[in-house]
């Protein structure tokens, strides 16, 4: 019998009451009825609830989403009951990250259905959140014990905590009992595996101060030790007060701030400031993580501490330290906006959480979902990719979930589905926005109960599988116009992953462009022994609506186009073969642009689809896929 306490905050009296009987009927305690904010809150205070059932329309001047950022405040989830689902709506809600969101008019099974997603991603969170603690304890004190110099302990530790408190930069500080500077050291991010460690002389060197300039601007104030999140305007104003933040920000471009005291046993204090250059990053889930591991880093930071003090007359032995593995095969980048999803991938790998992978065409979705798979536990079974866009309407609920012999006409074997295919290992729905409104809910059913039905089939058939989705569309409009669950789409989205397109990336462009030119010209047979300096400025001019991909094949034609191993800036068709300007307000549609990019790569390949050397390949797809493409797009060939 479940025990889950459900308040229900509805104006409505008739649909109050309705909610109130599918609650108890389904063997829920109904906290109560609220028809206002204000009345919601006078019943929280007085009684703890696990759920709530919020309308955005209230009585009173506020509204459901005023309550909504109490209720994330205070940590109690929340699904919303609105009989608008419109854009707008959508957004505002999606702001204040709801568990779930039922649309008027539901039926039954869309509410019970609902707090079966929200218990869902409610457990998942739990588990993200101690799994988290668990392992940042147990990896401190394990570090603590290993024999390594303080350098290498301190690293370790700063390189652990990138998934769950992310930063750029950070600035740790030794405090003795006189309340003076005894320590200061620099630490910076230069990949996803690779950190530097630099003293105050490495730091005046680097910033041209002398050190009378640095001791007048590091001043010991308040706001440069006291526990605090420093985001937006709250930034800009810290770094009036304590110059040395103004500084930092400055040298290394840094746009958030948190900062966090630890008292050591012996009398010091350690302050760590965490800096990164991601606007609004530090939440309040981020100090909270930092004071339940206070009381482990206090007790083991006096022994690192006490090395560093032995070590203080020799050198470091190291600038930078590599402190692991780069698992991201065919991920080429170090830029901020890459690595933060990498550090993602890190949390979520090893999970089973469902993952929804969004990002504009050419972004690299699917090279995400395979690095989600060869680091999970089920890396020994297959990933099985399914191109929603690209399967037939006739035959697409067959190969996913397969069919018994004599089905239906033509069905003359019994076919094993993708969903059965993919078992104990992951199946990855690349264009989920792509699949048919009423195929949806059998997705649904398979994510909420673990099977399959086969199509003529008698019985369910048990699957034990990962889902990774992935979409080039915006969802919510698709929720908007009707053509995607709201039910699915919370329950996909419990892990969101978004890739930044290649323009705000720029500063990976150099390096990819260096993979891709030893890449092709390797295959091609050609030699390029370097990449002109005017090339890759080129390259960085443009903005890159086709994204990685664009990229790739413009690299793989100009190899083609070059001679006596150099590349030639003049073969560089930067947009040139598009045939509408770009909308001063934006860009062209994902549709549009991945109709010109088809186009191009048709041309590069004289109409070649398939085989060796054709745009199938080049583009990195089935021949299948493109040839539904082409026929999607209107693309005459």
């Amino acid at each position: 019998m479940m025990t889950e306490k459900i308040l229900i905050v509805e104006d409505e009296f008739i649909v109050a009451h309705d909610l109130q009987m599918i609650l108890q009927r389904a063997g829920y305690q109904v906290a109560g009825i609220a028809d206002s904010v204000k009345s919601a809150l006078a019943i929280l205070e007085k009684q703890a609830v696990d759920l709530v059932l919020l309308d955005i329309y209230l009585k009173g001047r506020h509204t459901g989403i005023d309550l909504a950022h109490q209720l994330m405040k205070n940590q109690i989830p929340f699904i919303y009951i609105s009989a608008n689902s419109n854009e707008k709506v959508l957004e505002a809600a999606k702001s204040t990250f709801p568990y779930g969101f039922i649309v008027k008019p539901y039926r039954d099974r869309d509410v019970l259905l609902s707090i079966d997603i929200a218990r869902y991603r409610k457990n998942n969170n739990h588990n993200m959140k101690m799994s988290s603690e668990r392992f940042m304890r147990d990896f401190i004190v394990d570090i603590s014990m290993k024999s390594l110099t303080w350098q290498k302990k301190i690293l370790s530790i700063a390189s652990a905590f990138q998934p769950y408190v992310p930063f750029d930069f950070i600035a740790l500080s030794g405090i003795g009992k006189d309340k003076k500077r005894y320590s200061e050291i620099g630490i910076t991010r230069k990949n996803f595996d690779q950190y530097d460690l630099f003293t105050v002389s490495e730091f005046l060197k680097y910033t041209g101060l002398s050190r009378n300039e640095y001791n007048t601007i590091n001043q010991l104030v308040p706001e440069t030790t006291a526990d605090a999140i420093y985001i937006g305007d709250d930034f800009e104003k810290v770094k009036k007060a304590a110059p040395m933040k103004n500084l930092i920000a400055n040298t290394y471009h840094l746009h958030s701030n948190l900062v966090k005291t630890f008292y050591l046993e012996n009398g010091d204090q350690i302050s760590i400031s965490f800096y990164s250059r991601t606007e609004n990053i530090y939440q309040p889930a981020h100090m909270e993580l930092l004071n339940f591991l206070a009381g482990t880093l206090e007790k083991k930071l006096v022994h690192i501490i006490e090395l560093e003090k032995a070590g203080k007359e020799s050198s470091l032995q190291k600038d930078t330290y590599a402190l692991a593995k780069n698992n991201f095969e065919n991920i080429i980048g170090k830029s901020t906006a890459l690595l933060a999803v990498l550090d993602k991938l890190k949390i979520v790998a090893p999970t089973d959480t469902s993952v929804l992978i969004t990002g504009e065409s050419g972004t690299g979705k699917e090279e995400i979902a395979k690095s989600l798979h060869r680091l999970s536990h089920r890396n020994s079974k297959s990933i099985v990719a399914v191109n929603c866009a690209a399967l037939p309407a006739d035959l697409i609920e067959s190969i996913l979930f397969g069919h018994e012999k004599g089905a239906f006409t033509g069905a003359i074997n019994t076919r094993v589905g993708k969903f059965e295919e993919a078992n104990g290992g992951t199946i990855f729905l690349d264009e989920i926005g792509e699949m048919p409104f009423d195929l949806q809910a059998k997705l649904l059913r398979v994510l909420q109960e673990k099977e399959i039905e086969r199509i003529g089939g008698t019985k369910p058939i048990a699957v034990d599988l990962r889902i990774i989705a992935a979409t080039n569309l915006h969802l919510e409009k698709e929720i908007a116009k009707g053509r995607f669950r709201l039910d699915l789409f919370y329950r996909l989205n419990v892990f969101p992953i978004h890739i930044p397109p290649l323009r705000q990336r720029k500063t990976d462009i150099p390096v990819l462009t260096e993979y891709f030119v030893q890449k092709h010209a390797k295959s091609i047979g050609k030699h390029i022994p370097e990449i002109p300096k005017e090339f890759i400025d080129r390259l960085l001019q443009y903005d890159w609506p086709g994204n990685i991909r664009e990229l790739e094949h413009i690299i793989l034609r100009a190899i083609l186009l070059s001679s006596n191993g150099t590349l030639d800036i003049n073969c560089l068709e930067l947009g040139a073969k598009n045939d509408e300007p770009i909308p001063q307000n934006g860009i062209k549609s994902i549709t549009d642009n991945e109709r010109d990019h088809i186009i191009r790569v048709l041309e590069l390949c004289k109409g070649k689809v398939a085989g060796s050397g054709g745009a199938a390949e080049l583009l990195g797809i089935p021949a299948t896929t493109l040839n539904s493409k082409i026929k999607k797009l209107d693309i005459q060939r």
